[in-house]
Parts: C-alpha cells; structure tokens; sequence
C-alpha cells in the first residue's frame, strides 16, 4: 500500500513540474504560475515556504491537488485551493489570471486551453494566434485613429492657446477700460449731486414763491370781501340783515342812464333782479356789479366811451379784470331785463341758497383739494415751472441720464469680466487642447430622448414627442481614471428626481476624429453616463503608455 502512494505521488509530481518553455528562455516552474512570480517557487534543500509565510512544505507538495497553505500559493495550477489563482500564459495573446476553480472544469478559459489539461479530449483549442493577430489589427486601426486625431488635437491646442491669450488680453484691456469707466461714473455722479442741488434749490424758490403769490391772492381776496360787507352795511339802513330796491335807490351812483333816478329797474340789476339780498348773495351777486358804479362815480374808473346801459357791463367786467374779481357774476344789462330772471318772491330763499352754494363752489375751484388720497390729488399735473426754473430742471435730468450710462456701461464691463474670469480660471486640459469645445454644444438621440451637451455648461434630455427640457447636471469638474486625469468630467445640480436626488452626469472622453456623443445611458437612478468622442482626448503620450503596456502583455 505505501509503495502504491509513492508510485502515485511521483506521477503528480512528473505532471507538476512540466517545463514550460517561453519565447525568450526556459524558465522551469510549476504550473498556473506566471514567469514574472517564476522565482518565488524555488525550492531550497527541497523546501519551500508558502507565499503569506505561514507554512513550510516539502518542493514536492506544490501541486499536488491537496491545499497545504492558507494563501492557497502551493495549488496555483490544481482546483484545490478555493482562493487560488490560475495564470493563463496565453502566448501571442494577453496574458490573464483566471479563479483556480475553474482549472479542469471542462471549459475553456484561457485562449491557450493551458487550463484544462486534465482533460485531453476536450474541444478547447489554442486560439490566441488569432486573437493576437486580431487585436494587432484593432491597435493599428486604433493608432491610425490616434496618428490623425493627435495632428487635430495639435490644431485645437493651438486653438486654445490663442483663446486663452485672446482673454488673457481682452480682460486686461476691459480692466483698464473699468477704472476709466469707474472714474467717468463717479465724475458724472459729481456732476448729478451739484444739478440736482441746484434743482432743488430752483424748484424751492419757485414754490416760495408760488406761495407769496397764494398769500398776496388770499389777501386781496379777504380785503375784497371786507370792502363788500363794510358797503352792505352801509346800504342796509334800517339794519333788517338785507339791502332791498328802496335802499339802493338811494345811491345816485347807481344810476345808470345818468338821468338823476335809479330807478327799480336799474336797482333790480343791482339786486341780480331780487327784491332784495343777504349778506352772502350781496358779496358774490351784487357787489361785482356796484363797485365798478361807485369807481366811475369817484372818477377812479374811466370808461374809453361814454357809458350808457348797453355797454355799462363790458366796463364792469373790465374793472373786475383788473381787480381779479369773478368774470362769471357779470351779467350786460340787457340781459338781466329777460323775464327768465323774474322769479315770484316767494322763492326768494330758495334761490338764495343755491346762488350760494354755486358761489362756494366757484371759490373753491381756486384751491384744489389736496387731502391724502383725494381724487385731486392723483390727477393734478405737474406744476408749470417758470423758464428759468425749467431749465435747472432740464439740466439736472441731462446729468441724471449721463449718470444713469456710466453705470449701465460700468455694469456691462463688470458682467463681461466676470464671465472672462470665469473661463479663464476653468481647467481645459493641460495644453488647452478642449478650450475649443466650449460654446459648442452636441446632440444624440435614442428611443425616447434626445440628450444634450454643451462641455463645461450643462448637460439635458428632452422627450423626443416634445415637452420640457430637464437638465441633467451643470459643469462641475474633472474626473482622472488612473493615470489620466482628464478621462471624465463630471456634471452635477442637475433637477431632482421626483422623491429622488438632483440629477448628475459623467461624460467620458474618447480618442476619436469628430467630436459627437457616441451614447447615453442611466446605469443607476438619477445618474447619466456619455460616451463622448473628441481629437481633444487624442493624446500622443497617454496612447504610447497603453501600447506600451499591451505590447508587455502580449
């Protein structure tokens, strides 16, 4: 029994250490592990010391389909460690670790069926020639690609260069614009405060003096009506509160034809033909029409023609012009001779009341209501200034719209600068080489949506039925994946989701001879994935690292 496990273990032993022969030199080591981890399985005086150093074992044992270290680094070619790995030399191709469970599972994993050599009547059959020669085909075609996006990449380097120093330039020329525009405005601001001073100043003394004017009005009016009820009193002379016909009569002044009488015609016209008057109806009736009577009989009024009744209103209106009296109560004597004037006297204080209230109202048309809110208030025009004033006006608002451009053209130096610091401080590759796409914007369409573009703005989606246009995420940053830092940019603060969060994108960048977006897709909720081709993501160094690196595979 003993000589039988011997026998078997030297067979396994012969399998273990079949010589695998590479294109440079035979390098002897067990099965499943690489030539570059070659030197680790070395045995010393027959011993070897798993790789984690937990365990020494007999050379022998490695192999040996029993799993005699924790690592499981004794069984790299045998399915009997459950964490061990194959290595799959697949020479011609890419070389590729595969799990140790699947070593002798019937299918084949490496190209070069290295896995399932326990099996020999297996299908598997060594295809990595073809796939060699296959993937040389693809990176050709792939430095091809390259070779000609990488001249366009130069043309958009230079691009970009010349937009960095066309910004670079145009901000230092709006700079020294800024601080003339700056000093501009507050000169023009110096010229409004001294306009708008003088304005006040003119508009305070024209409303000063408006009001000596209002005052000097209300005083003359005031002695006018004290010069009417001082007469009233005079013509009253039995005192009874009203001046009638027979008290007037005797006023020879009030004859108007001049025949010695005043007769109750004449007396009647006096009396705005009543029979007789109150105080109040003889201030605004009677009064405009004696005055001017009493004048011409104190020679203080002379007419330019001899007066007569016809004509011995016009005097009257004439003299009430003159004293700034009311036009209105002015009647020709003619006219008051029409029987629409005679009334019975039984209506006497009736009318009265009514002339009264008509005369209120005339003195109050003189002073406009100005309560808060009143209706007055809201419509009354702006005042008519004096020329002189006018003009100070006029000037003030010349400084004010003066002022007003400055600072819009100030604001608008302001907006442009902002918006040039801004892309000017933005990352656009180390050479500049995607300056040229921004400003630009790209679409791509699928089933339902179309997604939009515009890099180092804003990414969106749109149904394709139409409808409103969801952003996706605005520029954020880049995104380096290994050893290239510009391989993505990231788009975030798009719209949120509904009971979601704001919608972001990452856009990752491909060597290609066009710029456009290849494809979209949603890999997890609310997050958006372009495949986007540009010559900016053609670079020369970064494309010989990875042949480099494949060419070491291969």
């Amino acid at each position: 029994m003993l000589r039988n496990k011997i026998l078997v273990r030297c067979f396994k032993v012969m399998l273990i250490f079949t010589i695998i022969r590479t294109a440079f030199c035979d390098v002897p080591r067990p099965r499943g592990v690489s030539l570059m981890n070659a030197s680790l399985y070395y045995p010393r005086d027959d011993k070897w010391v798993c790789l984690d150093g937990s365990k020494t074992i007999n050379f022998l044992q490695i192999n040996d389909d029993y799993c005699d270290c924790d690592d499981g680094s004794d069984e790299p070619g045998t399915a009997a460690c459950p964490e061990g790995t194959f290595h799959c030399d697949n020479r011609g191709y890419r070389y590729k670790y595969i799990p140790s469970s699947r070593v002798n599972d019937g299918i084949c994993d490496c190209c070069d069926a290295s896995d399932e050599y326990g099996y020999p009547d297996t299908q598997c059959v060594n295809t990595c020639a073809a796939l060699g020669r296959a993937e040389q085909e693809l990176r050709k075609r792939a430095a091809e690609i390259h070779r000609q996006g990488s001249a366009k990449r130069s043309e958009m380097i230079t691009k970009g260069k010349q937009l960095r120093a066309e910004r670079e330039k145009r901000r230092s020329d709006l700079e020294a614009q800024r601080q003339l525009q700056e000093t501009l405005k507050n000169e023009k601001e110096e010229i409004k405060k001294r306009a708008e001073h003088e304005e006040n100043e003119a508009i305070e003394l024209f409303k000063e003096l408006q009001r000596e004017k209002e005052s000097d009005f209300s005083n003359t009016e005031a002695s006018l009506r004290q010069d009417a009820t001082d007469n009233f009193l005079r013509y009253d002379v039995n005192k009874d509160g009203f001046v009638d016909i027979v008290e007037l009569q005797l006023d020879i002044a009030l004859d108007q034809d001049r025949n010695g009488v005043v007769t109750v015609e004449e007396a009647k016209y006096f009396l705005d033909e009543r029979d007789r008057v109150d105080l109040q109806a003889f201030i605004t009736l009677s009064w405009p029409r004696i005055k001017p009577m009493q004048m011409l009989s104190q020679g203080i009024f002379k007419p330019p023609v001899e007066m007569d009744p016809e004509v011995g209103e016009k005097n009257a209106e004439l003299l009430n012009d003159n004293q700034g009296t009311e036009e209105k109560h002015s009647q020709t004597y003619e006219e008051t001779k029409s029987p629409e004037f005679n009334e019975d006297i039984e209506h006497e204080s009736e009318y009265e009341g009514e002339e009264e209230a008509d005369a209120e109202g005339a003195y109050e048309e003189d002073e406009p209501n100005v309560g808060v809110g009143s209706v007055t208030e809201v419509s009354t025009p702006a005042p008519e200034y004096d020329p002189e004033t006018q003009r100070f006006i006029d000037l003030a608002n010349e400084a004010r719209n003066a002022y007003a451009d400055a600072e819009r053209e100030l604001r608008d130096i302001d907006q442009e600068l902002n918006e040039l610091k801004t892309q000017i401080s933005k990352d656009y590759g180390p050479q500049d080489e995607y300056s040229t796409l921004e400003g630009e914007c790209f679409k791509f369409e699928d089933r339902e949506y179309v997604y939009t573009l515009c890099p180092f703005d804003r990414t969106s989606q749109q149904p394709i039925a139409g409808g409103t246009e969801t952003t996706l995420g605005r520029w954020d940053q880049w995104i380096a994946d290994g050893k290239n830092q510009y391989a993505q940019q990231k788009y975030s603060r798009g719209a949120s989701c509904w009971n979601g969060p704001q919608r972001s994108a990452i856009v990752q960048f491909k060597c290609a001879l066009e710029s456009k977006i290849t494809a979209v897709s949603e890999p997890n909720r609310c997050e958006y994935h372009f495949d986007f081709e540009t010559p900016s993501a053609c670079d020369e160094a970064t494309f010989m690292a990875t042949e480099k690196r494949l060419r070491d595979e291969l």
